[in-house]
């Protein structure tokens, strides 16, 4: 075995040679990770007996509930004259005509979606009116519909 010196570096030693430490411990690993591995006990379910309840359960009819899709446009009306409200088929031409209508639809079903769909041109100012009256309207899921993109 040779002794280093000052003088060596270890670009006079082999590449194997400075490998070697690293193999060492890397072997070492792989040993101690299978022999811990073979101790493992299999894990497997085991049956149980469930106690069942003394007390006898009432089964109760689920309630009917009136959960419905409420869709919004907001479009600019002809000539661009003023924003309509498009609620399902029926047209509003403002919001005081449809504000009453939207808080008696969510008196039957507040759990009903509202969908909201904002043609380009429309002024952010009513989008956010519209947005407002949902929320007074005390709606509890408001979502905008976003158009595909176009391939």
């Amino acid at each position: 075995m040779r002794i280093r010196s000052v003088l060596t570096s270890d670009r006079d030693l082999g590449e194997d040679q400075t490998m070697t430490p690293m193999i060492d411990i890397v072997f070492l690993l792989l040993v101690f990770f299978v022999c811990v591995a073979t101790d493992q006990v299999v894990e497997m379910s085991l049956p149980t007996e469930l106690a069942s309840g003394s007390v006898d359960a009432q089964q109760t009819e689920p309630t009917e509930s009136w959960v419905t899709e409420v869709r919004l446009r907001l479009f600019q009306g002809p000539e661009n004259s003023r924003s309509l409200i498009e609620m399902n088929g029926r047209i509003f031409t403002s919001f005081e005509e449809f504000i009453p209508t939207l808080k008696a639809l969510s008196e039957i079903s507040r759990d009903s979606p509202v969908l909201l769909d904002i043609e380009d041109d429309v002024p952010l100012g009513e989008v956010v009116q519209l947005y407002d009256a949902c929320r007074s309207a005390e709606f509890e899921l408001i979502n905008f519909v976003m158009d595909r993109p176009a391939t």
